[in-house]
């Protein structure tokens, strides 16, 4: 699948989904399925490049949030044009819905629709 081919919405509903899947063979194989092998991901605290480090990242904050009562959602807001993409998604509380946290992304494709780069700009910092 090329970058120009790419159903942008679908593609970040299955990125978001990614972050709730409890099976660790399951979300290995999305991160292998979306992830170039030599994709980066970049936050506020630090940067994590190749897919076993996207893949221990993506764990870590499942432990860390969904195991504690929390989900990811996708706002399915995708904006995009040539390999780029902006999309937000929220970080809620499964028991009461309430909105903990906003986020925005901004990815980069590489030519065969997968993820070479993710910008995440958290705009509001969720409890640890």
């Amino acid at each position: 699948m090329s970058a120009n081919t790419v159903n942008y919405n679908e593609l970040i509903d299955r990125f978001v989904a990614l972050w709730n899947e409890p099976d660790p063979q399951a979300r290995r194989k999305l991160v292998d399925e979306l992830w170039a092998e030599d994709g980066t991901y970049v936050n506020r605290l630090f940067t994590a490049q190749g897919r076993d480090l996207i893949d221990n990242v993506i764990a870590t904050a499942h432990k860390d949030y969904v195991a504690k009562g929390f989900s990811f959602k996708s706002s399915s807001n995708a904006n995009a044009h040539h390999n780029g993409i902006t999309f937000t998604w929220v970080l809620v509380c499964s028991a009461t819905g309430e909105v903990d946290t906003f986020c925005e992304d901004f990815i980069i494709l590489d030519d065969r629709g997968q993820i070479a780069l993710d910008y995440q700009f958290g705009l509001r910092t969720p409890p640890i």
